[in-house]
């Protein structure tokens, strides 16, 4: 595509040149006319109470960096600028029928536009190698290239579904409010000849003037949204297999001996996770990351479920001479109770009996039977249950208990924060 656009530009060149037909006497006399009472300190003008209008149109061939933790963005930019100088008009029948001309950036007045928010050093806009081209009618057209390097205030409360809006705003500094006036030539920044960034989609841009302080600024701003995959895949995805993975250790035999060793190897690695986190985000209070807040409660909860199997296997191992208080033992009849009227027997189905009957009194029969045989499994076992008694109950059958009680409160709590976290992700995304 550059190499066409290039090639066209050659020929329309050429063109031109075959067309107008001034020879190099005729250009040298021309640019010696017009620079020889020339003052480049002196705004293009006749009359200095006018406004020299600047149009300014961007063309973005990249993004060449977006740092969301030194907040910097950058792009590889080509600015076409244009203004009326009114020194520089003549009559091409005088000069071999010379249109155009070019001229050195040195030579000739500029605006002088500076990048309001730079990341490094300010710097005007432009190089001493840059030409200026200029038509028979006082039209200059200037087209420097550069990488543009700014700062751009990232929030990224919702990463890594964040959207984010940098803005390149250049400002005519030194001339007044009217003196020098600049504007965008269209409302959007031109993306033709774009190159896709790996991480970032460009959504959106946009274009407009406005004043800064005493003097006009022109405005391109960017908005960029994520691409989360990466993200998602390297650091969301395992935060949830962890925490999946913290559930595991109430399966554990306690005979094993490394319930307290998984706990924390788990524990250890949720802190790796956020540090790692950490470090793709700017060190910033306003806001803190949603991400960084659902890694803080696994952080806890991994750290309760720590607390509580260290608590477990001290439970586990007490003397069973010690007996069980009557308290705990009133806990352990209450939650066995529970668990027994959840189970459900399986019912018999005899062959024989269905070898006779319809398929109406094949599933009358069925059910007689399944429902019969569920109350009378669970009046025995409540009947058993009623007849514990404390000596029956030991610190092991506690510790079988807790295991199971602390499975399903801390599953649930691992459950609510992710679906908290995929709610307010999702509800300030839109």
């Amino acid at each position: 595509m550059m190499r066409k656009i290039g090639i066209a530009a050659f020929l329309y060149v050429t063109f031109l040149c075959c067309v107008n037909g001034a020879s190099l006497n005729d250009t040298k006399t021309l640019l010696r006319d017009l620079l020889i009472n020339y003052n480049k300190n002196v705004r293009p003008v006749h009359n200095q109470s006018e406004i020299v209008n600047v149009t300014v149109k961007l063309y973005v061939k990249s993004i060449q960096e977006f740092n969301e933790v030194s907040e910097v963005f950058s792009v590889v930019a080509a600015f076409s600028i244009s203004w009326k100088d009114q020194s520089m008009t003549w009559n091409p029948a005088n000069y071999g029928g010379a249109t155009q001309m070019m001229t050195s950036y040195g030579d000739v007045w500029v605006p002088e536009l500076i990048l309001t928010s730079p990341s490094d050093e300010v710097e005007i806009l432009g190089a001493a190698w840059n030409r200026i081209r200029y038509y028979a009618d006082g039209t200059a057209s200037w087209i420097p290239v550069a990488l543009v390097r700014s700062t751009c205030t990232v929030d990224v409360e919702i990463y890594p579904f964040d959207t984010q809006t940098c803005t390149l705003s250049y400002n005519a500094m030194g001339y007044e409010l009217g003196e020098v006036f600049i504007l965008p030539a269209t409302e959007e920044v031109d993306i033709t000849l774009f190159s896709e960034h790996p991480m970032w989609d460009l959504v959106d841009t946009a274009a407009k003037s406005e004043s800064f302080g005493y003097s006009w600024q022109v405005s391109f701003s960017f908005k960029l949204k994520r691409r989360p995959a990466y993200v998602l895949v390297n650091v969301v995805l395992p935060i949830l297999f962890l925490s999946v993975l913290n559930l595991l250790v109430f399966l554990l035999v306690p005979e094993s001996g490394e319930r307290v060793s998984y706990c924390i190897t788990v524990l250890l690695s949720i802190v790796v996770f956020m540090t790692i986190v950490s470090a793709m985000l700017p060190r910033t209070s306003k806001p803190v990351p949603i991400v960084s807040y659902k890694l803080i409660v696994d952080m806890v909860i991994s750290a309760a479920i720590t607390v509580v199997a260290i608590l477990n296997l001290r439970i586990y191992s007490k003397d069973p001479e010690i007996p069980v208080p009557k308290w705990l033992f009133g806990i352990y009849r209450f939650w066995a109770c529970a668990v027994c009227r959840k189970q459900k027997t399986k019912p018999i189905l005899m062959r024989k009996l269905f070898r006779k009957t319809s398929k109406a009194t094949r599933i009358q029969t069925v059910k007689t039977i399944s429902e019969a045989e569920n109350e009378n499994d669970i009046k025995r076992r409540l009947s058993e249950f009623q007849l514990m008694d404390e000596e029956q109950i030991t610190w092991k059958k506690i510790s079988y208990m807790v295991d199971g009680v602390a499975f399903w409160l801390f599953g649930l709590a691992t459950l609510c924060s992710f679906a908290v976290f995929l709610a307010i992700v999702t509800s300030r995304g839109k």
